[in-house]
């Protein structure tokens, strides 16, 4: 070979990267003529030469040496790991057997090199086995879960796949004040976890969207989620299932009363409710449930029928039961207004509801107690007939604000007098609405003009749009119990996790109108790594799309003292994503 050539046109890369260093520091090259000349990117060269640099900087002075292939001197399995691996050999354990039973025991080391140890000590590959032969093999032995117990604080980190979502929940339970509400709320205590431990165990299960308590196995040992509680692990599904059964209504409607409180405060708010009845079906082979009609089936099924209250200017789900039965169907209101007087002093505004939601009489008494009310008439054949009968000129067209397909509707607004209502009331037919047949509203207010009222019966579909919300992402629709006090319970949490979502969701900018689901999915489903020392809990969040709007809020920004579980936490940024 031409000596000139080679050094002209080297073949080796650590040449190649020698000369073209040369040719930018000796020669005075630019980067474009040493990437044309040695056929390298000129991305490539700046990164060389940079390398070089730095290397030059450290004192480095080898950096054109060839580097050793293979594994690092010394970094072989310790002598007593090599041991206890030849160990298990013996016993007939395939590699990743081995593999498995070292990790149970928290010691890491790859496939490969334990494949590499027992070549060099002689090993044969086992030999193919049937999954019978398998299940003769001893296995290691069984390495029993903890038992959920409360915290014991030492200094010490960990990674958590799921529990950085609901720690993010832990300042601003704090703010509100939800755990003391808890504690007030009287539920049931173990000898081993306190009433606020088991509930915030089940609250992080509903924050995460887990499906029902049976599916907590992913989630059973994760340390964060054990910490969102104050416990080491969150309890297994068994503990959690019975606990459920314990809990009565009156605790329930203990917590409630003191959520009504804390979500919607005396100044806050027009105590307009929007009132609507849930099927949440049981698909048990024998259920003593009674069938109630399931919109999204368009049939009667065995369920429990819940009733579900919102307030459509905070979007908070404001009272819930899964106690209704045919029987006190049409009383639910009452006791709706009663659990708000209690709690509130002061008795609702307005209540919006659909048809079948009450009956004439009992409009008829919340009229007489001075609460208003809006809601629909049922249209029957002879009502249509009546409506199509009426001149042109007692007709009205109003605009409705708001984004609408239809924007303009005709109106006719008169006082009627229902069956069994004492006195008159005020009826609005609504046509060219978008509907083949008119709609009838029927209210006891009567100094609010008619676009105001349609208006808010239109946004009556928001409650709907929270029930939907419930189901799919709280799993109301998959209870895995008949029995109406363990549902209650559940929807009585659900409530609770719904309305931590919205306050959240009040205060990340863009997210305001955002699902639940959307926003577990896009900010609050992440892993992250957890740093305690000295009852400080560092929540260092791994890095996702929108993890910068979710620190521009002022308690993810600076350190929160945590009462009830007396320490402090703090959140960042992890290094990975």
């Amino acid at each position: 070979m031409d000596t000139k050539q080679f050094f002209l046109n080297p073949e080796k890369a650590r040449q190649r990267h020698y000369e073209a260093l040369r040719a930018i520091h000796v020669e005075h090259l630019g980067i474009k003529a040493v990437a044309e000349r040695f056929h390298l990117s000129s991305t490539y060269i700046k990164k060389l030469n940079t390398q070089f640099r730095q290397a030059l900087k450290r004192g480095d002075t080898d950096f054109f040496a060839s580097r050793p292939q293979g594994r690092k001197p010394g970094s072989t399995a310790a002598p007593a790991l090599a041991q206890e691996i030849i160990a298990m050999r013996k016993r007939n354990f395939s590699v990743p057997d081995i593999h498995s039973a070292l990790a149970a025991k928290d010691i890491r080391i790859s496939l490969t090199a334990i494949d590499r140890l027992l070549k060099q000590e002689g090993f044969a590959p086992l030999p193919r086995r049937t999954r019978q032969e398998r299940a003769q093999t001893a296995l290691p032995a069984t390495i029993e879960a903890p038992a959920s117990e409360p915290i014991v604080w030492r200094n010490e980190s960990f990674p958590t796949e799921h529990g950085g979502g609901p720690l993010v929940f832990l300042p601003l339970i704090e703010r509100l004040g939800i755990v003391p509400a808890i504690q007030r709320a009287g539920f049931p205590k173990t000898s081993v976890l306190s009433d606020t431990a088991s509930v915030m165990s089940l609250l992080a299960l509903k924050l995460l969207g887990n499906e029902r308590l049976s599916h907590d196995a992913p989630y059973s040992l994760d340390r964060a989620l054990g910490l969102f509680a104050g416990l080491n692990v969150l309890p297994k599904n068994a503990t959690l299932s019975s606990y459920s059964y314990r809990v009565q209504r009156e605790q329930n409607l203990a917590l409630l009363k003191e959520l009504a409180v804390i979500f919607q405060p005396g100044n806050s708010g027009s105590d307009t409710f929007n009132l609507d009845f849930k099927a949440i079906p049981h698909w048990g082979d024998e259920s003593v449930l009674e069938n109630n009609w399931a919109g999204m089936r368009s049939k009667r099924i065995k369920s429990l029928l819940a009733l579900l209250v919102q307030n459509p200017d905070t979007g908070m789900l404001v009272y819930a039961d899964a106690g209704i039965r045919h029987r006190n169907e049409s009383n639910a209101v009452f006791e709706f207004v009663d659990f708000w007087k209690e709690c509130q002093n002061r008795q609702p505004k307005m209540l919006i509801f659909d048809s079948r939601f009450t009956t004439y009489e009992n409009l008829s008494k919340l009229n007489l107690e001075g609460i208003k009310f809006l809601t629909l008439r049922r249209r029957g054949k002879k009502l249509i007939t009546q409506t199509n009968a009426l001149p042109a000129e007692h007709w009205q067209t109003v605009n409705i604000a708001g984004r609408r397909k239809h924007p303009k509707v005709r109106v006719h607004d008169s006082l009627i007098e229902l069956r069994n209502y004492q006195g008159k009331v005020r009826q609005i037919i609504v046509t060219d609405h978008g509907r083949n047949q008119p709609t009838f509203l029927v209210t006891n207010e009567l100094d609010m003009p008619i676009e105001a009222l349609i208006a808010k019966y239109a946004h009556r579909c928001l409650v709907e749009q929270e029930i939907a919300e419930q189901i799919d992402f709280f799993h109301l629709n998959s209870p895995s119990s008949s029995l109406v006090i363990k549902v209650d319970f559940d929807l009585t949490l659900s409530l609770l996790a719904h309305n931590l979502f919205r306050t959240l969701t009040r205060q990340l900018p863009g997210f305001e109108k955002c699902t639940v689901a959307t926003i577990a999915r896009d900010v609050l489903q992440n892993g992250a790594k957890i740093e305690v020392e000295n009852k400080e809990i560092k929540v260092n969040l791994k890095k996702k799309v929108h993890l910068p709007t979710l620190f521009e809020l002022q308690w993810m920004k600076e350190q929160t003292y945590l009462h009830w579980m007396d320490a402090k936490v703090r959140f960042g940024y992890a290094s990975v994503s």
